[in-house]
């Protein structure tokens, strides 16, 4: 019962963030989001950005592009990942 309950915040937590980042143009508006999530910097330079949230097993990946903007994203559970070993994992473009 204790996983279920912690699935399913992680899935409000996922679906929080996918929502922040459609409707949030500006990186450093993300970045500041995401450390008021908790959400721990990985990789934060100008092509990538990498955030995970260890307690929460999720990752925010952002390509960036010049200007501050970002061209995609990718928000995941390690969970997610370790069940697509070898398969591409894709983001989505803005």
């Amino acid at each position: 019962m204790l996983g279920d309950i912690e699935a399913v915040r992680q899935r409000a937590v996922m679906v929080e963030i996918e929502e922040m980042i459609q409707s949030t143009p500006v990186y450093a508006d993300i970045r500041e989001a995401l450390q008021s999530l908790n959400f721990i910097p990985e990789q934060d330079n100008a092509d990538i950005a990498i955030w995970v949230h260890p307690a929460l097993r999720i990752f925010v990946l952002l390509h960036m592009n010049l200007g501050g903007g970002y061209a995609g994203y990718k928000v995941a559970a390690y969970d997610d990942l370790e069940d697509h070993e070898g398969e591409f994992a894709g983001y989505i473009a803005r």
